[in-house]
């Protein structure tokens, strides 16, 4: 994962495919673990989570 991450060691790169279910087992446990240290990637987190949301509703409607 370390070349997914920041210089910094956060993870704001990868919260995007992460809430859309596109990372590796690995990446996924990685950033799971961060979350739960780093206050302003979780808060980065929160604000993403409802976008996740909107667009997995999207993709259903295009569907349907």
């Amino acid at each position: 994962m370390g070349s997914h991450r920041e210089g910094d060691g956060h993870v704001e790169l990868l919260l995007g495919a992460y809430l859309m279910g596109g990372l590796s087992d690995e990446d996924v446990a990685a950033v799971r673990a961060h979350l739960e240290v780093c206050g302003d990637c979780k808060a980065e987190h929160d604000e993403l989570a409802p976008v996740s949301c909107w667009l997995s509703m999207l993709r259903d409607e295009d569907r349907g």
